[in-house]
């Protein structure tokens, strides 16, 4: 009888720990989408403040615009908490659109080959950071759901694994890059 128990519960044991498993793996699988979106968050950070000098340069009059842009470090905030740099880089995306928006009302900046380049960096790295955001945010949800099987409820009240939030950065806005081709 005590061979019976013994094995049912290493059998429980067993089942519980192949369920935990898969929850550090999903989580591991997290981790190294975010390593992508990170760097490509970093990268995007660099050719936001790229702009911001160029508009300042040729003299744009942008309000406060600037300031809250370079307040918030073009996007990127420097911390290990994925949350964090999440918010920063989803607050700035809006005022990044009202900025190139103003910008396309410069003829003086506009038509100039530096900010045409930045313009193009900015779109296609806007593109992959969508792509890499949806790849972080699905390994985000299988881990949240795997979080939430019955067989992991054990775990959660012992361990208490958090749940894990996405990033919502919503695709770069080309509609003034569409005006402007049809005016060329």
């Amino acid at each position: 009888m005590l061979y019976i128990i013994l094995g049912i519960v290493m059998i429980f044991w067993a089942w519980m720990q192949a369920a935990m498993g898969k929850l550090q793996k999903y989580k591991k699988d997290a981790r190294a989408q975010w390593v992508r979106v990170d760097a490509l968050l970093q990268t995007r950070s660099g050719y936001i403040l790229e702009l911001l000098e160029l508009v300042d340069e040729k003299g744009l009059e942008a309000g406060n615009l600037l300031e809250d842009i370079f307040d918030l470090g073009g996007g990127y905030c420097s911390s290990d908490d994925r949350e964090i740099i999440s918010v920063c880089a989803e607050n700035v995306t809006p005022l990044v659109d009202r900025l190139l928006e103003l910008a396309h009302g410069s003829p003086a900046l506009s038509e100039t080959e530096a900010f045409l380049e930045l313009e193009n960096n900015l779109m296609e790295l806007e593109e992959e950071i969508e792509i890499q955001s949806e790849r972080y945010n699905s390994s985000i949800d299988l881990y949240n759901e795997h979080r939430e099987k019955p067989s992991l409820r054990l775990q959660r009240k012992v361990l208490d694994p958090i749940p894990l939030r996405g990033i919502h950065i919503r695709p770069y806005d080309s509609n003034w890059s569409n005006n402007k081709e049809e005016l060329l």
